[in-house]
């Protein structure tokens, strides 16, 4: 994967070319021959893994596999030469700078160490070209091999994340059905039911039950629901305690896992969907301890595995096989998710007339359905290959580009394995600076939901990412995702209320396992899941996923790691382990950092493991430990790691960060959110390359640097410091969240208007300025929280003044009057509007008019009575309504036709006794 293995490079040796080593003349010219080379070797590179994949060739893999190797020694050598003279600009005077003298390590003596370095480099790579012109030359078969080509640019048609775009269900009917009853009737059984749906990997298990599990008839019908998704073979101890997490959103110790869970669902009606592949001993043990007082509970398990294989007394079991489409279904899946963007175009800006939107439509359907036999000959009806086609075809101009898609596929129609085909080509088809980022979702665990931001931070430490036309990297990083969700290669489930950039995206099981390949091929990612702990001296990245045993690979010395991530659920410190009772079913010695020595008593502390991590991987550009103790304090040689860019150690119990951390002058974005750290030594404000900030934390008594190219600050409690000239240090901010603010601080946030960038705003206050609305000027805020009384000001301007793109609204506790609901009704561009307990002064709300971009309301409040008239709403697609125990709740629609209770949707929270009176329409 060439991008993967010279990209980051090229840029590196641009930096060095303009950096002090210019000065040695030969190193220079050294540098430019090896710059040369590597660009004429990236071009090669980037036919040979689609003829890789088509073609058996040994000796490609072999001349590749030599570049890459070479390239990683240069890869050294440069970082090793700035690492050297990152040290010595530390501190002119410090024991550092004495050490690096006293050792003869000069500037000078740095610079011929990377001209040697180079030179030796250099003369490596034109052996490689030798032999490749000795073995590689005239291969008559290769000419024969037509490779798909890449995209040369991003599609114009990506959608914003935050687009309600799921990939529609089609041609479930009869299963939906069946699972509903399976899931309601109790007529029959007297024991809980275990219902297994089976299926092989791509025919849409998961967005059946899902479909499903969101039905208000299903929710109000268990006391208690939960949804766990995970990687393959976790144990039952750990099942519990993510349903436990979801439940109650707290961690809990091993030994109080099975009583905490069994009193949260004992005498209570509950639903668990189980996504993820556990083995028999497991399941059985999980099931074995589950409550089965109640015949009405349900366990629902999507998987691979038979249901007879695993089967537990205490309960019924029952299972919904899904199959590939038949040529119909498949036709109907490939119209609609091809057409996708036309149907939102319309339903969501009502930008088109009806008359012409259908014109356009038929003439599209028409169009596609003269590959619709194709389409089923190709995917033979599964319908991840279909919706895959789809989103390559999206991107294709019509005829003639699809007419080349179909060749292609023809030619290779008679292998057997068709998804892999369609997958191979989707990869070949992305844009070659695309590849890499979209090749990072291999160093996450299957069913892992990772936020967009988080992502896309990750890929600028790594250098995947460079301001393109005037947009940040940030924004680079954004369009890629578009591209790749347009696509249909990555998934973006829908969840409420998410702000630009904490959406949750995640791939599919067979986009995963096709990434796996191709990170392997290319040493992209070496992942620990298993007992055994490979050698990782030359490991780049590495990925945590044993869950037995999260440290064992930290054991090892990673001198060349340049990234290291986790994804495990919180836990409480001290239970690192797994259970001796646990340990017994698989024969697995606990604890054990050094696998492969049963019965040793030899452990290391997860701290120790940390600290001597940072001392041995001088080149870390990320650490990303999600779940993963690492002490109360984070090691004060987290300041040896100087070219670190992104560090996130989340949900542990770490508290503390070291004074060292402000070392790290290349850091671009901290993340401690989930833990116990809540202030931030003053050396870490002086860091200059900040980006993002998150957690919960408090701002220094002290004034901050001059954090120029600071966009994120989540979530902060301002100090008395914070006056109205406070944020003229932070300019470029997109994301500000706000908590605890003082009178002081509340005053000052007047100068917010002066954030001409700013998109997302949240603030948390017992009493909030009511100039937000009335007289603060936020031309770009696309996003508001707020979460307190809202000291409703005389508006001297409407809203939509002043807040002209504002979409997204959520309140909470700011008691609102009806007047100011009128007002919002004015705002031109909101499209969700969300109302939390106290949101208003009134019980009784009336929506008369206005709200002409309104797609989503949510009313999860304390009204007894909503009123809804014709005008409003014209474009709802989605009204939710939370109602509360014990009260009569009233609905009145005048006006309207029923198309607005279709969408309705009306939840209970423990199925309390309410009374509905519809007006003009019928009762659902």
């Amino acid at each position: 994967m060439a991008e993967a293995v010279m990209g980051p490079l090229l840029g590196r040796l641009q930096e060095l070319a303009l950096s002090e080593v210019k000065k040695l003349v030969a190193v220079d010219d050294d540098i430019r021959s090896l710059h040369d080379k590597l660009m004429w070797m990236q071009a090669f590179l980037r036919d040979a893994g689609p003829r890789r994949r088509l073609q058996n060739n040994e000796i490609i893999r072999v001349y590749v596999r030599q570049i890459r190797d070479a390239v990683f020694d240069a890869e050294d050598a440069v970082d090793q030469y700035f690492l050297r003279v990152d040290i010595s600009m530390l501190h002119r005077y410090s024991d550092v700078i004495i050490k690096f003298f006293t050792n003869c390590t000069t500037q000078v003596t740095v610079r011929h160490t990377l001209s040697s370095k180079i030179k030796s480099i250099n003369t490596r790579l034109d052996g490689i070209i030798a032999n490749k012109e000795k073995y590689i030359m005239d291969d008559e078969a290769a000419k024969t091999i037509n490779p798909w080509k890449p995209s040369t640019i991003i599609s114009a048609i990506a959608e914003k994340l935050d687009e309600d775009l799921e990939i529609p269900l089609v041609g479930r009917d009869d299963q939906l059905e069946n699972l509903k009853n399976k899931l309601i009737k109790t007529t029959k059984n007297t024991t809980p039911m275990v219902i297994s749906v089976v299926g092989k990997s791509g025919v849409g298990k998961t967005m059946l039950v899902k479909d499903m599990y969101e039905r208000v008839p299903i929710k109000s019908h268990f006391d208690v629901q939960a949804w766990v998704s995970f990687a393959p073979n976790l144990s039952a101890s750990n099942i519990q305690r993510l349903i436990l997490l979801r439940l109650t959103g707290d961690a809990c110790p091993k030994e109080e896992l099975e009583r905490k869970l069994s009193g949260e669902l004992k005498e209570k009606s509950y639903l668990l969907v189980i996504d993820g592949e556990v083995s028999s001993t497991e399941w059985k043990y999980f099931l074995a301890n589950l409550p089965t007082d109640n015949a009405k509970s349900r366990v629902v398990r999507i998987t691979h595995t038979k249901p007879e294989d695993a089967q537990v007394r205490g309960f019924g079991h029952d299972k919904i096989e899904l199959e590939h489409f038949d040529e119909d279904t498949t036709k109907r899946l490939f119209l609609e998710t091809l057409f996708m963007e036309d149907r939102s175009e319309r339903h969501n800006n009502g930008l088109i007339s009806s008359s012409a939107a259908a014109a356009k439509d038929e003439r599209r359907v028409k169009e596609a359905k003269k590959y619709a036999k194709l389409v089923f000959r190709v995917t033979a009806g599964l319908p991840l290959a279909v919706v895959l086609l789809s989103g390559l075809l999206r991107t294709k101009e019509y005829p003639g580009e699809w007419k080349k898609v179909f060749e292609h596929l023809k030619l290779r129609s008679k292998e057997s394995k068709r998804l892999d085909i369609i997958l191979s080509m989707c990869f070949d088809d992305l844009p070659h600076d695309l590849k890499s980022c979209f090749l990072y979702f291999a160093a996450l665990p299957l069913n892992t939901l990772v936020r967009a931001r988080t992502l896309v931070c990750m890929w600028m430490a790594e250098g995947f990412l460079r301001p393109i036309e005037g947009k940040t990297m940030e924004k680079v990083g954004e369009n890629y995702l578009k591209e790749l969700i347009d696509r249909r290669l990555v998934i973006l489930p829908p969840v409420e209320n998410a702000a630009p950039g904490d959406e949750k995206i995640t791939v599919q099981t067979k986009v995963l396992e096709f990434l796996l390949i191709e990170a392997q091929e290319a040493n992209f990612v070496e992942i620990h899941s298993g007992d055994d702990v490979p050698s990782l001296s030359t490991a780049r990245r590495l990925s945590l996923q044993n869950h037995r045993d999260k440290y064992a690979a930290l054991a090892k010395t990673l001198p060349k790691l340049r990234s290291i991530l986790s994804n495990f659920e919180k836990e409480e410190p001290g239970n690192e382990g797994e259970t001796k009772k646990e340990d017994k079913l698989t024969n697995a010695e606990p604890n054990s950092c050094l696998p492969g020595r049963k019965g040793n008593n030899t452990h290391h502390k997860p701290k120790d493991l940390i600290r001597k991590l940072l001392q041995v991987s001088e080149f870390l550009r990320v650490i990303c430990l999600d779940g993963l103790e690492v002490g109360d304090e984070l090691p004060s040689e987290i300041g040896n790691v100087l070219h670190l860019q992104y560090l996130g150690i989340t949900s542990c119990s770490l508290q503390k960060i070291s004074p060292s951390i402000g070392k790290l002058k290349r850091l671009q974005t901290l993340d401690v959110r989930g833990t116990k750290v809540s202030t931030l030594p003053q050396e870490f404000w002086k860091i200059q390359t900040l980006r993002h900030v998150f957690g919960s934390l408090n701002m220094p008594t002290k004034r901050v640097g001059k954090l120029e190219q600071l966009q994120t600050l989540m979530t902060v409690k301002p100090a008395d410091v914070w006056d109205e000239n406070y944020l003229d240090n932070m300019k470029l901010l997109r994301a500000l969240y706000l908590r605890e603010l003082t009178d002081q601080t509340m005053l000052s946030l007047r100068s917010v208007s002066r954030l001409k960038y700013l998109l997302i705003l949240s603030i948390s206050r017992e009493k909030i300025l009511g100039e937000l609305f009335t007289s603060i000027k936020l031309p770009r805020l696309q996003v508001m929280v707020l979460k307190g009384e809202l000291m409703e000001a005389t508006p001297t301007k409407s809203p939509n003044s002043n807040l002209p793109n504002l979409t997204k609204l959520s309140l909470e506790g700011t008691k609102v009057s009806q007047g100011f609901i009128n007002r919002l009704g004015n705002m031109p561009c909101l499209a969700t509007l969300t109302l939390y307990q106290n949101s208003c002064r009134e019980t009784h709300l009336v929506f008369s008019e206005g709200f002409q971009s309104l797609k989503n309301l949510t009313l999860d409040s304390d009204l007894e009575h909503i009123e809804i008239e014709g005008p409003a709403f014209p474009h709802i697609a989605v009204l939710e309504v939370f109602t509360r125990r014990g009260k009569k709740f009233c609905m009145v629609i005048k006006g309207r036709n029923d198309d607005i209770v279709k969408k309705i949707k009306i939840q209970e929270d423990k199925r309390d006794s309410i009374e509905f009176n519809y007006k003009d329409v019928p009762f659902m």
